[in-house]
């Protein structure tokens, strides 16, 4: 039998980028390991400015907008923007309250006093324009199956949804808002299920021409890491993928694989953390996807516009937030998307044998204007931010406008791919996106760095799950067994023989803790996620 044994660094995955972003890469490391033990870096944190970005005019940059919770003796009103942007809560629309833990199954949910329970409920008995208030707790779905959902997945033809919005962060007695200190989550256990934790489905039948509404997801948690399958975490057994003491698990376990270890969790099928098939004025907002093994956001997006802003994006695997136009050609001048002030980290790949997906954001074809700015894309296997373009259909390609301007990278195995379905993939690190033809980026493509050392940042990600990706590895385990029955089988017919191998990687989509993830908000002043208020 011969084996061969292949160790692959991340650093070595990492060479093209040169000696530059290699120096980076090692400084990283060494802030890393330094920040826990100094404590010299309150300040930076504590200076962060509040922003919850608004959508403004498209390409301008987020101002400081707070969001304001209701009065409670008042009976608590919709959370507004001061000023309103564009996807502003509809005031016709009327306000129902959800709390899982002092709420009612039986209330009908019009004041706080009468609040519902089940989410799913709030949901149902909603109409257009509708508002629901949600507050802080654990949201299984209608009955405890695991998800929630608006409309049908992947069905709007037969059930059009609704638009109605959700703001979760709110105390028991709706007195206040504070999306971090009041956690509105949706964290299956060990619910078995096949279907994302949340599904929007707000789509007009194909051809209606009157208006259209709102929809807002503001204020969640999304994490997959109680219901996902993993390895036991054990250091010692380096089958489980387990880096380094004090990560929480072994590695992901995919769809059907059954490694000879002992595995926690329940689930490895497709699901998202949301996913929807929208149109009109939408917006992502204030919101955590944490261990979601099939994107954090996977979203079609119809005519309208859509910001994706302020949310942290930390061990999500295939894509962190993937968004694609769900348009005939005609309509797509009538499609724009806003991804900014997001935090995305450790977009991990399909497989562990690190092959296809992994980036952090990929917006796909059939938008007509798409701005990304102000993001942090750290630790992303394959790319932090993907750019699919048209190849065949030069008329298409020549309508999108995709703007790429002041974000921070760092530790990426590519900051931008442009890629598409008829030609080869292009790499570019941060400092060649400048001269990317305009035709694919631009015209703002100005600001685009690696991420200056930043003691707060780092020191606000899980020290052993940085450490561990810092020091990725892959092994490979090669074997042929000229002897074997499939083999003298395969000779006897004049077919190939057979061999087998084995991938074992030191690390691969291992559980985050949920709860540090609350920790990135606010660390970079005007970068990434701000301290939502």
């Amino acid at each position: 039998m011969k084996k061969l044994f292949i160790a692959l660094s991340l650093a070595a995955m990492l060479l093209c980028q040169g000696a530059y972003a290699q120096f980076n890469l090692n400084k990283l490391k060494d802030a890393a390991k330094n920040a826990v033990n100094n404590t010299v870096n309150n300040a930076v944190n504590n200076a962060a400015k509040s922003v919850t970005p608004n959508s403004g005019s498209q390409g301008s940059a987020a101002t400081a907008t707070p969001v304001q919770s209701g009065n409670a003796s008042a009976g608590v009103s919709a959370p507004v923007m001061n000023p309103a942007p564009s996807t502003a809560v509809a005031a016709k629309g009327k306000t129902l309250y959800v709390s899982v833990s002092t709420g009612s199954g039986r209330a009908d949910g019009l004041t706080p006093a009468t609040a519902m329970k089940d989410l799913q409920k709030a949901i149902n008995a909603a109409e257009e324009n509708d508002v629901i208030l949600v507050a802080e707790g654990n949201y299984l779905g209608g009955m405890g199956c695991g998800y929630h959902q608006i409309g049908k997945f992947a069905d709007a033809t037969h059930d059009p949804g609704k638009f109605i919005s959700l703001y979760g962060g709110y105390s028991t007695d709706f007195s206040e808002r504070d999306v971090i200190a009041h956690v509105t989550k949706f964290q299956p256990g060990s619910q078995a299920f096949i279907a994302p934790l949340f599904n929007i489905n707000a789509r007009r039948p194909y051809g209606y021409s009157g208006p259209v509404g709102t929809v807002v997801v503001d204020g969640f948690v999304f994490d997959l890491g109680e219901n996902n399958r993993y390895c036991v975490a054990n250091v010692n057994d380096e089958r489980t993928g387990t880096p380094n003491e004090g990560v929480l698990t072994g590695r992901f376990v995919e769809p059907d694989a059954a490694p000879p270890v002992p595995i926690v969790g329940t689930s490895s099928g497709d699901e998202y953390g949301l996913h929807m098939d929208v149109e009109g004025n939408v917006r992502i907002a204030n919101c955590i996807f944490v261990n979601c093994r099939d994107y954090g956001i996977q979203a079609l997006m119809g005519k309208g516009h859509m910001e994706i802003c302020n949310n942290i994006f930390i061990s999500c695997r295939y894509a962190a937030c993937q968004v694609k136009g769900n348009v005939k050609d005609a309509d797509i001048p009538e499609v724009s998307l806003d991804f900014h002030h997001n935090t995305v980290l450790f977009t991990w790949t399909r497989t562990k044998a690190f092959e296809d997906m992994g980036q952090g954001f990929r917006f796909m074809n059939g938008i007509r204007t798409i701005d990304v700015h102000n993001n942090i894309f750290g630790c992303n296997s394959n790319c932090a931010v993907e750019r699919v373009f048209y190849e065949s259909n030069k008329q298409m390609e020549s309508l999108k406008v995709s703007n790429l301007y002041n974000n921070y990278y760092f530790a990426n195995k590519r900051d931008l791919e442009l890629a598409s379905s008829g030609a080869a993939s292009i790499s570019v690190f941060a400092s060649g996106i400048e001269d990317v033809d305009e035709k694919l980026i631009g015209p703002k493509y100005e600001g685009n760095v690696e991420m200056p050392e930043n003691e707060a940042f780092i020191n606000a990600i899980d020290r052993p799950y940085l450490e561990g990706y810092m020091s990725l590895k892959i092994m490979k385990s090669q074997s042929y067994n000229p002897n074997s029955a499939a083999n003298q089988v395969n000779r006897l017919f004049g077919m190939n023989q057979q061999g087998s191998e084995i991938v074992r990687p030191s690390m691969y989509c291992n559980k985050y803790p949920w709860e540090k993830a609350k920790d990135l908000f606010g660390k970079v002043e005007g970068y990434g996620a701000q301290m939502p208020r």
